[in-house]
């Protein structure tokens, strides 16, 4: 059920994105047939077919490369279905095929499908986390967890269950309040995005809704920004690809699992700028410059010459606008933390990974030398309270004055 909602959702991009550049180019009286009197079709026809044609990739895709990603399956499905159409045309040697028609297609589709992906795609399973055993055990869309060994047992529990579920909000039971107040239950659902429910003659009661910054607005900005600097970063992309290849051989990416919105792991993809040294938990130590929680180290000597130019260039970064084209990440937000850090957390902490993670932020732009944990804490929890268009845009200015002066460490 599922893939076929998945299914729909695609043909409805596809089909907006037709409408879109033909209301634009071919929507004037005798225009379209004037172009399209070679191939004897109109309208109804040419949208017929090209649904069929699309359909048949999308499900052939589907079948051959078993993908959960919709960002991968619905552009992959596009631009095949594209090239195709466009080299049938080249084979019949039909050559009055509207170039603002084409580019006015892509970008239409292109926009739609990440707002739509962003904002829309939920799961069929919602769950539920609470720290009411009895509770828990009657339903099984209900996560225990066990506030002793809080953060670390929710995250090992839901990093498997997030794959296939969305997590929905906290179940607040009174039974609770003897081991756990109601103030601290509501920390808990705003450092992580959640809110809390109660549930009252089986109906699910909203008793505090979490505070958090717009979730649409942060995706339209998203999606703006990718639409207008995804050409520019696969353009640099692709050259860098080929240097490191050179230079430093395979892999060309380094990914690391990451702790991201709600607690949900994901990989990150960095530019690889280390060689495959290993150096013993002794000498990491030693070599550790910042304070209690998180690892840097300003002199290690796994990073490479050309490694060494990435990090300071913010280059090493690039990457990660894949996972902001997947929907992992932001442009702007909180650095996404490690998985082993998060679990060492303090309940202040956790305020961090309630929005989407960033690949710049407000601490990396005001605190970037700085070695204190706590006060990278504190920008971060400043930028998700007080979030707004225009902070995110002082910052990608900041960010760019970073890139420029070489910062990076």
């Amino acid at each position: 059920m599922n893939h076929v909602k998945s299914f729909v959702w695609y043909l409805l991009v596809f089909n907006i994105s037709i409408i879109s550049s033909y209301s634009v180019t071919y929507f004037r009286n005798g225009t379209f047939a004037s172009n399209f009197n070679e191939l004897n079709l109109n309208e109804l026809s040419l949208l017929i077919i090209l649904n069929l044609s699309t359909s048949l990739i999308y499900y052939l895709i589907s079948f051959l490369i078993g993908s959960e990603s919709k960002v991968f399956l619905y552009f992959s499905t596009f631009t095949t279905q594209q090239l195709l159409f466009v080299f049938i045309l080249w084979l019949i040697k039909f050559t009055d095929l509207s170039r603002s028609f084409y580019l006015i297609q892509i970008v239409t589709f292109f926009i739609v499908a990440l707002l739509i992906i962003r904002t829309f795609d939920k799961n069929i399973d919602d769950i539920y986390i609470s720290f009411d055993k009895d509770l828990c055990s009657k339903n099984n869309n209900f996560i225990y967890c066990d506030y002793q060994d809080f953060p670390s047992n929710l995250l090992d529990t839901l990093t498997g269950l997030l794959k296939s579920s969305n997590l929905r909000g906290l179940i607040f039971n009174q039974s609770e309040s003897e081991n756990l107040s109601f103030h601290e239950v509501v920390e808990i659902s705003n450092y992580f995005g959640i809110s809390i429910y109660e549930i009252v003659n089986d109906k699910y009661k909203l008793v505090h809704k979490s505070t958090s910054l717009s979730k649409v607005l942060k995706n339209f900005e998203d999606v703006f920004l990718l639409t207008f600097t995804l050409p520019f970063f696969l353009i640099l992309l692709v050259p860098l690809s080929l240097v490191i290849l050179i230079f430093q051989g395979r892999p060309i990416f380094y990914t690391q699992d990451r702790v991201g919105l709600n607690g949900r792991y994901f990989k990150i993809f960095k530019f690889r700028s280390m060689n495959n040294n290993v150096i013993d938990d002794a000498d990491l130590k030693k070599l550790n410059k910042k304070s209690k929680i998180v690892f840097k180290a300003t002199n290690d000597p796994r990073v490479t010459k050309l490694g060494s130019f990435l990090r300071k260039s913010s280059l090493d970064e690039l990457p990660q606008v894949i996972n902001v084209l997947k929907n992992e990440m932001s442009f702007i937000g909180p650095r996404p933390p490690i998985i082993s850090e998060v679990k060492q957390y303090e309940l202040k902490h956790l305020k961090r990974i309630s929005v989407k993670p960033g690949i710049t932020g407000l601490w990396q732009v005001t605190l970037r030398q700085d070695n204190n944990f706590d006060r990278w804490v504190e920008k971060d929890i400043e930028y998700i309270e007080n979030w707004s268009v225009a902070l995110d845009f002082k910052i990608l200015l900041k960010t760019f004055n970073e890139i420029i002066g070489m910062t990076g460490e």
